[in-house]
């Protein structure tokens, strides 16, 4: 009975079927697998190609931190890895002609704010400043700092942005506290920034800006592949709705999976040229001897350069403490009053010997002396810490996006940032 009615009504059992069915083609489904596969490579390729490119020059048959004798055309190689990461020789002096915020700035690829505040603090130590502390004028008990710009300039020529750092403290002001540049000197931190990225890539240490992250090939490549999967995604769902036929899945699968390759790896660090690598592993050199520096292994003139020259790239490279403890250290030697030369440029405010104000080297210069000031010698670089980080403190960025890394922004275009690769 069953198979009479099937026989005499055969749509009635087939319509149903063919319209619930779905539509997939073996051969479509397999060059749609294919096909997804495609934007995958490529965005993979581009991800390879990048990587491979963004790995740091180092020069051939050349001591690591050391420079051949005609750099420009020495050969050189790319480092495995990225950038180099050897065992480093401590180095006695600084890099020559290269002031701690540069260092700073070339170890890590990266103008942040401590690396500014270092430079202040070596503008200070060269005589273009004093810096007072002084009590703050709201609470009384909270620690300021006054700069006082020096009677006369020293006999040499700031760098430009040096120079544009002095002007935008001072103002045309002999003196000035460092709580009154807070909420208006954000702005004149990323001219700063500006002009130490711009001093990398003049001196040969970065062939394009050391922020810059290949922004261009990565823009190019995500407008090309967001409206591929605004419009695949359309298809899929238009099949599905209407047939069930889910034959492209495989295409859109691949062109999100390659979206989010572009995205998150699609950039690529900027490597350092040869002679950038160089001075990264002369300056990591410096880094460990300071880092390693016993008082009673140091000659007497490296000591002397330790407690005046030396300290700012000891602020950029976070050495503060260390150099409390060589303090105490050198408070035993008999000759402690010859070690403190040259630091007349911090003074504690209050009363020193000739009725003025009390400056580190007065105080440091005779022990009894320093000791009713502090309760340890090492102590006398807690105001020099805080300076720092109170300088630190005014490079806020609050309400100016995309600011931090001195490029143009929405928000934040300020003019200068010219430099080869500003393509965020």
């Amino acid at each position: 009975m069953v198979a009479t009615v099937a026989a005499a009504m055969p749509h009635a059992f087939a319509m149903p079927y063919a319209v619930t069915r779905a539509l997939v083609d073996r051969d479509t489904f397999v060059g749609a697998c294919l096909l997804g596969l495609v934007p995958l490579l490529l965005a993979g390729l581009v991800v390879l190609v990048k990587w491979w490119r963004a790995r740091d020059e180092m020069f051939d048959d050349v001591t690591p931190g050391l420079l051949p004798p005609d750099p420009a055309n020495a050969p050189r190689h790319r480092v495995v890895g990225g950038e180099w990461s050897g065992t480093v020789a401590p180095a006695f002096a600084p890099p020559r002609d290269v002031r701690p915020g540069v260092v700073g700035t070339v170890v890590d690829g990266v103008a942040d704010p401590h690396d500014v505040s270092a430079t202040l603090l070596d503008l200070a130590v060269r005589g273009w400043f004093h810096i007072v502390e002084t009590d703050g004028r709201e609470e009384p008990r909270a620690r300021d700092w006054e700069l006082r710009r020096a009677a006369s300039a020293p006999e040499e020529m700031p760098t430009a942005f040096e120079q544009l750092l002095l002007d935008r403290v001072f103002e045309g002001r002999d003196r000035v506290r460092l709580s009154a540049l807070k909420g208006s000197f954000a702005m004149t931190m990323r001219e700063a920034q500006i002009g130490l990225y711009r001093e990398v890539v003049e001196r040969g240490w970065y062939s394009r800006h050391p922020r810059a992250r290949n922004g261009r090939t990565r823009a190019v490549g995500l407008a090309v592949l967001v409206p591929l999967v605004l419009v695949t995604a359309v298809l899929v769902v238009a099949g599905l709705a209407e047939a069930h036929d889910w034959s492209l899945t495989p295409v859109l699968v691949g062109l999100v999976a390659a979206l989010v390759v572009l995205a998150r790896w699609g950039g690529a660090r900027t490597p350092r040229t040869a002679e950038g690598t160089a001075l990264r592993i002369e300056a990591l050199g410096f880094r460990e001897y300071l880092a390693t520096a016993e008082a009673d292994r140091l000659r007497f003139e490296e000591k002397r350069a330790l407690l005046s020259s030396y300290l700012p790239y000891a602020v950029a490279f976070g050495l503060t403490a260390h150099f409390a403890d060589l303090l105490r250290e050198l408070a035993k030697d008999s000759h402690w009053s010859d070690y403190v030369d040259g630091l007349d440029w911090y003074d504690f405010g209050g009363s020193g010997p000739d009725g003025g104000d009390l400056s580190l080297g007065d105080a440091l210069g005779d022990i009894t002396d320093a000791s009713s000031w502090f309760t340890d010698p090492g102590d006398v670089l807690d105001g020099v810490d805080g300076f720092v980080d109170a300088s630190d403190g005014l490079f806020s960025f609050h309400g100016l996006p995309g600011c931090g890394d001195g490029c143009d922004a929405p928000g934040c275009d300020l003019p200068g940032c010219d430099l080869p690769g500003c393509d965020f």
